[in-house]
């Protein structure tokens, strides 16, 4: 275990709107994990495919997954969430819900004036590998745009970072925090784990060709870990696959 590499990916996928695209990456890069935001069913899906964008995705990769969701469509047709998948046993999983679950109509999901509002959580996965366990997240940050530190993602923002310090196993989280690595927000969390776009000389993760608030470009995505595990290689093409950009890391367990 000590001195093995592992890869994980970080993207929000935009309601799999560029669901093949998306897809063809993740075969080409091969990750060991990923973390997923903006993972639909039914009326929600841009992607054109069935209901569950998930269990599409776990299909076609052949992970092993879980899905949480936190928006659910007031007449039942649809949902949103976070997932991770995983090369690895799933052993267990639980949701921490940063704001309170509800039922939104279609309209208001997709209104931009309603996002700060919508509901959020963070997934937490437990993995087997050999004789360790891995604490794998994915993390939805609270809406603003442009991307500033509020009360409410202050409060969310919190909630992770006592959650962190909590833990006992190694642990990777990535997430779209829809915070700037300068935001409060964001140094919640590098209190408490190690910010892997810190000095990476990475500047932004939106698609400025496609994201809401183009035309400027933010670093809002993230890839945490915990003490336990050293950088080797990150990255960020320059790809269409969502309104984000992929975060790509490399980083050896060192134990």
């Amino acid at each position: 275990m000590t001195g093995k590499t592992y890869k994980f990916v970080q993207i929000n996928i935009y309601k799999g709107k560029y669901l093949n695209d998306l897809l063809d990456f993740l075969k080409s890069e091969n990750p060991d994990f990923i973390s997923m935001q903006e993972v639909t069913s039914g009326e929600l899906n841009f992607a054109k495919i069935g209901s569950d964008l998930f269990a599409h995705i776990k299909k076609k990769t052949g992970y092993d997954g879980v899905c949480s969701v936190d928006i659910t469509l007031s007449d039942g047709k649809g949902t949103m969430g976070n997932a991770v998948f995983s090369k690895f046993k799933i052993l267990s999983n639980k949701a921490i819900f940063l704001k309170e679950k509800n039922k939104y109509t279609k309209d208001q999901v997709n209104d931009p004036r309603f996002f700060p509002f919508l509901p959020r959580h963070l997934l937490d996965v437990t993995v087997q590998i050999g004789s360790e366990k891995f604490r794998i997240m994915s993390w939805h940050g609270a809406w603003t745009a442009p991307p500033t530190d509020t009360v409410e993602t202050l409060r969310q923002s919190q909630i992770v970072s006592n959650h962190l310090k909590s833990l006992k196993e190694p642990f990777i989280m990535g997430g779209d925090l829809n915070a700037i690595p300068q935001s409060k927000t964001v140094g919640n969390i590098n209190r408490v784990a190690r910010n892997l776009m810190m000095d990476s000389g990475i500047l932004a993760t939106t698609n400025v060709k496609i994201h809401k608030i183009a035309p400027r470009a933010y670093l809002v995505d993230y890839i945490f870990t915990s003490s336990h595990f050293d950088l080797v290689k990150l990255s960020v093409p320059n790809i269409t696959v969502s309104d984000h950009l992929p975060v790509i890391a490399s980083i050896e367990y060192k134990g």
